[in-house]
């Protein structure tokens, strides 16, 4: 379920799905650095990796990382393998759903009117502009529920989604990763500092 993420590790995945195209790795790692997201922040920030390097990464790119998606960058448009993929690490929208209207309301999620300007070829039953995940981030969310069972922790954090973009990361994203340092020095600092946290 949703709560098995922590504060951070949910803000990541909000701010990423909020954007304007598919949610790819490097949305997750932009959702990184937008928010101090703790530790995940800071071994970033100490590696060189930037919003700024982001941006230089990305410049002339289309689609990301993304090897499921088609010419024109648009991944899966099928919101149920959204939900299997979320419920494969445990997230039923489902329950996430139904928690949200006993606390807000019925209807809370329901599709509301998009203003004029807005882009609706994405909007998916739950509000969102779009709740699409590309192939690579899908892996990125999977592989953070094994980083957090492998460190034995009972929560997925903002570190878990890092150590999973850093499993999956090619191309751009691998780029904006490895401004000043490889990937792996990125792991080991991560490690080093999810060790003397624990």
């Amino acid at each position: 379920m949703f709560e098995r993420f922590s504060a951070q590790a949910r803000g990541v995945v909000v701010d990423a799905v909020a954007g304007s195209g598919p949610v790819t790795p490097m949305e997750l790692l932009t959702a990184l650095l937008t928010s101090d997201r703790g530790i995940a922040t800071e071994v970033l920030t100490e590696s060189g990796v930037s919003l700024d390097a982001i941006r230089r990464a990305g410049a002339g790119k289309k689609g990301g990382d993304s090897k499921g998606a088609d010419s024109k960058g648009a991944g899966s448009n099928n919101l149920d393998d959204d939900a299997e993929i979320l419920k494969s690490i445990g997230i039923d929208l489902d329950a996430v759903r139904e928690s949200l209207e006993q606390s807000f309301g019925e209807g809370v999620l329901d599709e509301t009117p998009v203003p004029d300007g807005v882009d609706t070829s994405r909007k998916g039953r739950f509000g969102f502009p779009r709740s699409r995940f590309e192939k690579d981030s899908k892996k990125v969310l999977e592989l953070s529920l094994r980083e957090a069972l492998a460190h034995k922790d009972n929560r997925i954090g903002a570190e878990h989604i890092l150590l999973g973009i850093l499993r999956v990361a090619d191309g751009p994203t691998r780029q904006a990763l490895e401004t000043q340092v490889t990937m792996s020095v990125i792991r080991e600092r991560l490690e080093a500092k999810m060790n003397r946290a624990a």
